[in-house]
């Protein structure tokens, strides 16, 4: 077996991942021919061994037809150009499916993530915090999902700054279809849409979780702009907190149900980012948070 057929079928196990899953990987490349007990001395369970023998053919044939066409690329965990901020945190990706530039992975990126059905507040204010930050330099990452999402996306794009999508399902097919040309001028742009699943994988609900700790996985912290209290938006920030990265929340109306759960990001030590004013420099070099006269938190940015 070739080595991208290798991690396509450790893909297609499906609960593989970490170094776990590279160790597998380093494990079989070496062999000559694969059965089943090398993928059991690898470390695979038989119920995983038999998953990994049963990848379909058409699943190889459709990667490399899509890795011929421009900007497509698969990127393994121990890839010198994989994400080093990515693969900081314990149960990383083992690889990934990128359609546009793998260097965006590279630059400073904060995760902006609320509400799908999102309101006036969070459209106007997610649009203002995020098009100030692009500016500073900073690549707005998201999860190309309708509402704040594409919000987040588009403001970076406004301003001619940089955007990272990351998809719970296959690069095969954009979803939700509403977002096909936000893709396509987000990767004309200079940014990248990302994946951990094979191609045609669908957008099945238990792949959100996963993704979602890529998008804050990729960032130095987590923006949540509006989000109700059992909204998606705080598995993301959870994911964040566990993988230490700063979370944010921009505070709403009082008695908004869209605001509830950034209300509780906050009392639980979350950082209000409350002005859109005063961001300078890049993000790059140092994330401060400014005290104000009120006692609240405003996300600052400064050089030097």
């Amino acid at each position: 077996m070739t080595r991208t057929e290798i991690w396509l079928r450790l893909m297609y196990v499906g609960d593989l991942y970490g170094e776990a899953m590279l160790n597998m990987a380093n494990s079989l490349i070496c062999q000559p021919q694969i059965n089943r007990a090398h993928l059991q001395d690898a470390g695979l369970t038989a119920r995983q061994a038999e998953r990994f023998l049963q990848l379909p053919v058409s699943v190889l044939e459709e990667t490399l037809r899509w890795l011929e066409l421009p900007q497509h690329h698969f990127l393994c965990a121990d890839s010198e150009i994989y994400p080093p901020q990515l693969r900081a945190i314990d149960d990383y990706p083992g690889a990934i499916f990128i359609d546009g530039d793998p260097a965006c992975l590279h630059t400073c990126q904060l995760a902006v993530v609320g509400s799908r059905t999102h309101s006036w507040y969070g459209q106007r204010w997610g649009r203002l915090l995020c098009e100030s930050l692009a500016q500073s330099g900073l690549t707005i990452t998201s999860g190309l999902a309708r509402g704040i999402d594409g919000v987040a996306h588009n403001a970076a794009l406004s301003i001619g700054g940089k955007s990272v999508a990351v998809l719970g399902n296959g690069l095969a097919k954009i979803y939700p279809r509403r977002h096909a040309t936000l893709a396509e001028n987000l990767i004309a742009a200079g940014g990248a849409v990302v994946s951990e699943f094979l191609l045609s994988t669908p957008p099945l609900p238990q792949n959100f979780p996963r993704r979602n700790r890529i998008i804050s996985g990729l960032s130095k912290g987590v923006l949540v702009v509006e989000a109700a209290l059992h909204s998606g938006s705080l598995v993301t920030a959870r994911c964040a907190l566990e993988q230490g990265r700063d979370v944010f929340a921009l505070p709403g109306p009082i008695g908004s149900p869209g605001s509830e759960g950034t209300h509780w990001l906050i009392k639980q030590g979350g950082y209000a980012c409350d002005d859109a004013r005063g961001y300078s420099g890049e993000f790059a070099i140092r994330l401060i948070l400014v005290a104000n006269d009120r006692g609240k938190f405003t996300l600052f940015i400064k050089s030097g």
